[in-house]
């Protein structure tokens, strides 16, 4: 059957009009896609970000107190033109960062040169509702000590014992020599050291090597991430034995209401 002028026009007429919807159904399909890739980018960066600063878009697994001993006008123990206050920086933000990924959020007594007393620290560490505290040093002994000691509150309680010992192992397994984990200070072992002292939970302190001891110094800095990621998961461990039993506990009895 031969088409009319008219019928073979509407037929063309019709043919546009479906190429054009499908035009913009390609259009459509093409931006939404495009603010589905946005959005998840987006999404990404929020994510990373977030804990990167130790907070989250989840609720935090729980808060972990980060201490870099000394600052501001307060170098620390120095050699060779190198402060504890610097190296006690460093290692608590590469601690930070490693705990943050383990889905914690960490509060610092100083993320800059500060000056903070001591006292104050562990004052801060109550503040922030954290549930560990641990505090960085570097030790020094004219050039002959060596090694990582730790320090816990005179009250020697099972939480800090706890806590202390998995840090110190996670640093010996890091390549450092062990000294020993004590109470007192490095001046008494009668007294502790404020910030310790000050904290109402488990905590301890650590002197990450001697910063007068070039092997020490070469294990802190070569193996920082390595050192820092051994330390978070340490704080993570003994997280996990003090409270996820606590957390299983509200969980299952807030199921049974």
């Amino acid at each position: 059957m031969q088409l009319t002028d008219d019928e073979i026009r509407e037929i063309l007429i019709k043919q546009k009009k479906r190429k054009r919807r499908q035009q913009r159904m390609r259009r459509r399909i093409t931006l939404l896609f495009i603010v589905i890739l946005i959005i998840g980018a987006a999404v990404t960066v929020l994510v990373m970000h977030s804990r990167g600063n130790g907070v989250g878009i989840l609720p935090a697994k729980g808060v972990i107190f980060i201490d870099p001993g000394h600052g501001g006008s307060d170098p620390g123990s120095a050699s060779d033109g190198r402060n504890e206050k610097d190296d006690n920086l460093v290692f608590a933000i590469a601690v930070k960062k490693a705990l943050a990924r383990q889905g914690f959020r960490v509060i610092m007594s100083r993320t800059g040169d500060e000056d903070v007393e001591r006292a104050r620290r562990g004052e801060l560490a109550n503040e922030s509702g954290a549930q560990l505290m641990v505090s960085f040093h570097r030790n020094k002994s004219n050039g002959k000590g060596q090694g990582v000691e730790v320090f816990i509150p005179s009250d020697s309680s099972r939480e800090s014992q706890l806590l202390g010992m998995s840090v110190f192992d996670a640093l010996i397994s890091c390549g450092f020599k062990e000294r020993s984990i004590r109470t007192g200070t490095l001046e008494s072992e009668k007294e502790d050291y404020e910030e310790l002292a000050a904290a109402e939970m488990p905590c301890c302190l650590v002197e990450v090597g001697f910063i007068d001891n070039k092997d020490d110094n070469k294990l802190f800095d070569d193996n920082l991430r390595t050192n820092a990621k051994a330390v978070a998961t340490a704080i993570n461990d003994t997280f996990t034995e003090l409270y996820a039993p606590e957390e299983a506990e509200k969980a299952e009895e807030s199921a049974e209401q």
